[in-house]
């Protein structure tokens, strides 16, 4: 539960009623103060973000409890999940929005969501359960929602800041960023311009794979530009328009993993795994007041590339040699080259009753996108040919009745998913008695998809063209709810909604090749597609303020009964993987949050999340079994929270100065779900917990401030990351991260 912002700002449904210092929110799509919200949720505004160290998207993993963001796959993608709602494939299970747009990506396994920055935001909100009826079917575990500064038309404000870090064992961090916004005509238009630049230092270094000596040290530091613009103009009393563009380039130098055999923050792979990240988001919304009501229509294109390089350089002796040669290498190095291009298109049109105090409170809209994904993958290897030879005293034709691709390719291929959605929603509060309230939702989608895939190459088993396939779905998504407001800040609350993913196509899987393992599943070729999942969860919660006291406490309860849910199925000798609705799950915990103030200028806050997420019943055949009943879902740890504390004090010369210390842990997990499957492995089944302790101090006055901080004080070590992908047969060396280093660091910021 992050510390209060106060203040009251304005939202497409007018100006809700609420006390003085109330805290709002637009979990549902109109402005609320947070405490009569019936759903669990965290705010964080700008002054938690930045006090909480919370750089981007990926941090707020650490202070969200049952939110989790693991790295999962060779490639390093990372997917955010709640609720212990995971599938590491398929369209997304969390909604990511940047203001009123979604941009998440179906997860290819290659490249995950953008990885957003902090800079130039008003709040973020974690909206945890399904919220399908108002954002959408890839919302069935939550949506998180990054709502960014809005122009003025009145006044001027900016704000400048700035940080520099040092990194154990690697070298300096540092950030900038900056914003101005006014008004340009008062009362008729408004401007805001921000920008923003961070690198971060990375902390692994690079050892030749033949000589062992050091060849680059901090190899995996990234950086990252962003930019944002916004136009704000009034035309007339009732119509505003607003166009924006928000622009983000990511960078990195490598790949943050190290090898296992040879200790913390080490590697030797044969070549550099550089990434780069560009996105860009033009927009426009449209606000029209119709008196009693107010349209709101926002329409964005969303285009994003992003490029990554993996070194394959033992893929070839892994798979192909049965790892018989440990530590062999293709000479002169092999890697695999990936693009991923997302263009999406959304429109969304919605109109929502303008009184707060009307017994009746209702909000109707339609949406419509269209989205193209295209991925490339090419596996460039020359260097194999003369490694068979040496090996096998074969060619590579030999081996598989098949030459290179020109330009030394042993694979390469391209799939293109293309998706429509067309929806219509819509949602109501009825104040049926003095405290009592009854929410009532419903979404009716419809969501067709087509599928082409090309791939060709010796490790491809020839030329392979799947597609067009298509599927559709035609979901409803309902939700009810009923709360009830015992008095002052207290709310008690019922709810009950459905979460839906739409499903989709799979790649071609040789059948030849992958005949051993296809066959120990029952199976003699990979299945085309995969159907949709869904779930129903249920909620209970409790939100109680006594300000007397100075004690805000929120409690909520939940279980989830997922069905068919869509997971990969591995191919653990072949190197290859398809998708299936592998059984259901349930899912139960709690969440809690604590903030009090037991001294006038001392603020505690305690947050805590448990999750028990399980497999429901086995999948698969005696003595192939994919999951079985009981197994818990991969990649969620049982429990997380946090513990902090934050004292504020008053220094002569009108100094206003803080301390903040803060602690962080989250439980073990699987990164597998059975010890019975036929892809388990040892080696990698078993995650870590992990813990953190954050210190920060800050002095300021009239507008500026200089803080000083140490992230992960204590230095933990904890590995986060455990990959087989490329060494999937023999002992050979894992990849492997751990948490980075004790930070230590300077911060200052000015506002006008």
């Amino acid at each position: 539960m992050a510390a209060p912002a106060y203040g009251q700002e304005d939202d497409e449904a007018g100006e809700p009623s609420a006390g003085e210092h109330a805290v709002f929110v637009t979990a549902r799509r109109v402005a609320e103060a947070q405490e009569r919200v019936p759903i669990s949720l965290d705010r964080l505004d700008a002054a938690d973000l930045e006090r909480r160290g919370i750089a981007r998207l990926a941090d707020l993993a650490g202070v969200v409890p049952n939110l989790t963001m693991p790295t999962i796959g060779a490639f390093g993608a990372q997917q955010p999940i709640m609720r212990g709602v995971f599938s590491p494939i398929g369209a997304s299970t969390i909604g990511l929005y940047v203001d009123d747009v979604p941009i998440q990506i179906r997860s290819l396994e290659v490249a995950g969501n953008p990885d957003l920055r902090r800079f130039d935001l008003d709040r973020v909100e974690v909206l945890r359960g399904p919220q399908g009826t108002l954002f959408g079917a890839d919302s069935m575990g939550g949506t998180i929602r990054t709502l960014t500064r809005q122009p003025q038309l009145e006044g001027l404000d900016g704000q400048a800041s700035g940080e520099f870090a040092l990194v154990g064992r690697g070298g300096f961090s540092r950030e900038m960023q900056a914003a101005l916004g006014g008004a340009i005509l008062p009362g008729q238009i408004g401007m805001r311009v921000s920008a923003y630049y961070r690198r971060d230092a990375g902390v692994i270094d690079r050892f030749g794979p033949v000589s062992g000596g050091l060849l680059t040290k901090n190899i995996d530091h990234d950086a990252a530009l962003g930019l944002r613009f916004a136009l704000k103009a009034a035309l007339g009393e009732r119509l505003e328009l607003t166009p924006s563009l928000f622009f983000q380039r990511a960078k990195r130098g490598d790949l943050p993993f190290y090898e296992s055999s040879l200790g913390l923050f080490r590697q030797t792979a044969s070549l550099r795994q550089p990434g780069h990240d560009r996105f860009l988001l033009p927009g426009l919304t449209a606000r029209l007041d119709l008196g009693g009501a107010v349209l709101t229509g926002v329409t964005a294109w969303l285009d994003r590339r992003n490029r990554q390089i993996v070194d394959y350089s033992g893929y070839f002796g892994e798979i192909i040699l049965g790892g018989m040669v440990p530590g062999i290498r293709t000479p002169g190095g092999s890697y695999s080259r990936t693009t991923v291009d997302q263009t999406v298109f959304t429109q969304e049109l919605r109109i929502a009753s303008a009184d707060p105090r009307a017994s009746v409170r209702w909000l109707v809209g339609g949406f419509y996108s269209r989205s193209r994904i295209a991925m490339e993958q090419h596996v460039v290897e020359p260097g194999i040919a003369d490694l068979a030879q040496s090996q096998l005293g074969l060619s590579i034709e030999e081996i598989f009745g098949l030459p290179l691709l020109p330009g030394g390719l042993s694979y390469q291929s391209r799939q293109q998913i293309r998706e429509r959605t067309l929806a219509v929603f819509g949602q109501a509060n009825w104040t049926f008695a003095p405290r009592w309230e009854v929410t009532g939702g419903l979404r009716l989608s419809y969501n067709p998809l087509r599928f082409r895939l090309m791939s060709e190459g010796p490790f491809a088993g020839g030329s392979n063209a799947v597609g067009p396939r298509g599927q559709s779905d035609t979901p409803l998504i309902p939700y009810a709810g009923l709360s009830w407001r015992p008095g002052g800040d207290s709310l008690v609350y019922l709810s009950a909604g459905k979460g839906f993913r739409g499903g989709g196509t799979n790649g071609a899987v040789p059948a030849n090749s992958c005949a051993a393992d296809l066959s120990a599943l029952g199976r003699a070729a990979a299945p085309d597609s995969y159907g949709s999942d869904s779930l129903w969860s249920y909620e209970v919660g409790v939100k109680a303020g006594l300000p007397a006291r100075r004690l805000h406490l929120s409690l909520a309860a939940f279980r989830i009964d997922w069905r068919r849910i869509q997971q990969s199925v591995t191919l653990p000798n072949c190197g290859f993987s398809y998708v299936d609705n592998l059984g259901a799950a349930r899912n139960q915990g709690v969440e809690l949050a604590l903030r009090s103030e037991p001294l006038r200028r001392l603020v505690l806050d305690f947050s805590f999340g448990f999750v028990d997420a399980r497999f429901r019943r086995d999948v698969g055949l005696p003595g192939s079994t994919i999951v079985a009943a009981g197994d818990r879902i991969p990649y969620v740890p049982r429990w997380s929270g946090t513990l902090a504390a934050e004292y504020g004090f008053t220094l002569p010369g009108r100094l206003d100065g803080f301390v903040r210390t803060e602690w962080r842990q989250a439980g073990r997990y699987r990164r597998a779900p059975s010890t019975r499957s036929v892809a388990y492995d040892p080696r990698v089944y078993s995650g870590e917990g992990s813990e953190l302790l954050f210190l920060r101090m800050g002095l300021g006055r009239d507008g500026w401030q200089l803080s000083a901080f140490a992230d992960n004080l204590l230095n933990s070590r904890a590995l986060l990351y455990r990959n087989a992908e490329l060494v999937p047969v023999t002992g050979s060396p894992l990849r492997e991260m751990a948490q980075r280093p004790r930070t230590v660091g300077l911060s200052a910021s000015f506002g006008l």
